[in-house]
């Protein structure tokens, strides 16, 4: 039973295709692999030790370089402080106050601000010190002990080295607020002349030689240590080597310019133990791969091919024109059955994409039947209109002229053409004639477009605005009880065309405003609305369409987006 369980969980048809490519090719990849390093255990001599002793030395060498490089720049900096004149004279200088001496103290750090600056080595200097019989100054953090610049054995040293540096062991320091271990580098300060002004001390944070040691990279537990030419440590990177334990190598570098040396102690075990380790692992690894590489090669053959000729098949009447519900699924290497399952849910989207491009045309075909309906014969209207024309004229009522004039150009336009987008300057000519047919009824209204000529060309649909203009006049300025004002204007926003139709109407309650706004996509509400929400998103897409804003007793603002779609001259005379 147990098996039967297991057997179920870990199918063959469960594992991903690259593990199961990497159980077939693991014997061709790790058999020369491994029989490669296990050759290289039993012939490992003493040229491998060799070999191994040549890198660590290389590697120390390039340590002593750095850190002998280091200590050289510290005394080529002690070195340009002795040297130059400026700080000669000044240091010759007794002060006479503490005053003077304050001064003198200024100087000498402006002067040592550039040196100091002049190397980013130097960030481990914590101080400089120089004393004279008259006076001493400190640049930088000075110690509580004073860094025992005044010690009679140290001034003693500083003094026989006739100028020449010196370094001192390093010691434990502190400045009240941290401890730190420094060296000290000492030098005697003469004039020209050689006469002793004094002394010159630069102490030094010892992590500038124990970040070489961490920079280095040495394998780990290699005990690493600066010595004295008598093999007194100085300093380490803090690693211990157990007593008796045998050591592959013991190294010291040559002496460095000061007579300090380097010494490395790498442990033998850390050479032997890997090898020793990764050669029984590669005999058990290379005979199970030998087996494993023979099962399942048989298994992943019968795992592909299979599956690759189904989804083929089912690919074929896929592009034949096979509703996705009759392509079939079936078992095989997951990767294979994934790609068959995106394939039919790829199909599936094709067809759910075709259903709602028909529901679209439909939906747009019913708006522009709706639309022929509402219309009247538009010959009749326009022989009747040209009656009426000539009636006013006749009796010279000019007021009906003008109204008749108005309507048989909107006839033309709404006629003109075969429905499609129309110039922006059009559209707004267009309103015009609207307005002067109902100034008739609203007498009492304005009529102002603000259209950039760079707009005029843009390209909108037919009779986009009137129906917004219409609104205005009758759910906004015939009940107010000033005189109406009602504006469009255009603006450029990106890609897009923004057209605003505003009021100074009665405005609309807030929650009326939910209402109406959400009655945009129900044609039995609002319907002039509904129209031109749905107009613009039927020919632009849902990323358009018409929004609303409005304050209760202040007025309504309609905002229509649409695609910025510029016309040339030469196709608004073909219009015309």
């Amino acid at each position: 039973m147990f098996v039967r369980k297991f057997s179920q969980r870990f199918r063959w048809g469960t594992i991903r295709l690259p593990y199961k490519l990497l159980l077939v090719y693991m014997p061709l990849i790790l058999l020369p692999a491994l029989a490669g390093i296990y050759s290289l255990t039993e012939s490992y001599t003493e040229s491998s030790k060799t070999r191994s002793s040549e890198y660590a030395t290389n590697l120390l060498g390039l340590m002593g370089q750095k850190i002998d490089d280091r200590l050289s720049s510290y005394e080529q900096l002690s070195k340009q402080i002795m040297t130059d004149d400026g700080l000669l004279e000044r240091i010759s200088v007794k002060p006479e106050s503490i005053y003077e001496n304050f001064q003198i103290q200024n100087e000498i750090n402006e002067k040592l601000n550039v040196f100091w600056l002049g190397s980013g080595q130097n960030v481990y200097v914590k101080a400089i010190k120089i004393e004279t019989p008259d006076a001493h100054y400190t640049y930088g953090k000075n110690a509580i002990n004073d860094f025992d610049v005044g010690d009679v054995a140290y001034n003693k040293q500083v003094s026989n080295g006739k100028g020449s540096a010196l370094w001192f062991m390093p010691q434990v320091y502190s400045d009240g607020y941290e401890k730190y271990e420094a060296f000290r580098l000492g030098r005697s300060i003469r004039d020209k002349k050689l006469n002793v002004l004094g002394t010159l001390t630069i102490i030094i944070d010892t992590r500038a030689v124990t970040d070489i040691f961490s920079q280095t990279k040495f394998q780990e537990d290699v005990a690493i240590k600066l010595l004295t030419p008598d093999n007194a440590l100085i300093l380490d990177n803090g690693e211990r080597i157990a007593e008796g334990e045998r050591q592959l190598l013991t190294y010291s570098q040559n002496q460095l310019h000061n007579g300090w040396r380097l010494s490395a102690q790498l442990p033998l075990s850390q050479l032997y133990e890997p090898i020793y380790r990764i050669a029984k692992m590669a005999v058990i690894i290379v005979l199970v791969c030998i087996i494993l590489g023979l099962v399942v090669t048989q298994l992943l053959a019968m795992d592909l091919v299979i599956p690759i000729r189904r989804l083929m098949l089912n690919m074929k009447h896929g592009i034949k024109g096979v509703r996705p519900g009759k392509l079939k699924r079936f078992g095989g290497a997951i990767e294979i059955v994934e790609m068959n399952d995106t394939f039919i849910s790829v199909m599936y989207e094709i067809e759910q994409l075709f259903d709602e491009i028909s529901k679209q045309e439909a939906k747009k075909k019913d708006a522009e039947i709706r639309v022929l309906q509402n219309q009247m014969s538009p010959h009749f209207l326009y022989n009747t209109l040209n009656s009426i024309r000539w009636m006013a004229m006749i009796q010279k009522q000019d007021n009906i002229k003008e109204m008749v004039d108005s309507l048989n150009q909107m006839l033309t336009y709404a006629l003109r053409g075969k429905g499609d987008p129309v110039a922006l300057s059009s559209e707004i000519a267009m309103l015009r004639n609207y307005v002067t047919i109902q100034k008739v009824r609203y007498q009492h209204f304005q009529f102002t477009a603000d259209i950039p000529e760079e707009l005029g060309n843009a390209k909108v649909p037919k009779f986009l605005l009137q129906p917004l203009i219409e609104n205005s006049l009758i759910h906004g300025l015939s009940q107010a009880d000033r005189p109406g004002e009602i504006s469009v204007r255009a603006r450029r926003e990106d890609d897009k065309l923004l057209l605003t139709v505003e009021d100074n109407g009665i405005g609309v309650e807030a929650e009326r405003l939910e209402e109406i706004v959400a009655g945009f996509g129900h044609p039995d509400n609002h319907f002039g609305l509904h129209s031109v929400h749905e107009r613009i998103q039927l020919h632009y897409g849902r990323g358009f369409g018409l929004t609303m804003k409005s304050v209760s007793g202040q007025g309504t603002e309609f905002t229509l987006a649409l695609p910025l779609q510029l016309e040339s001259s030469q196709e608004e005379e073909n219009d015309a």
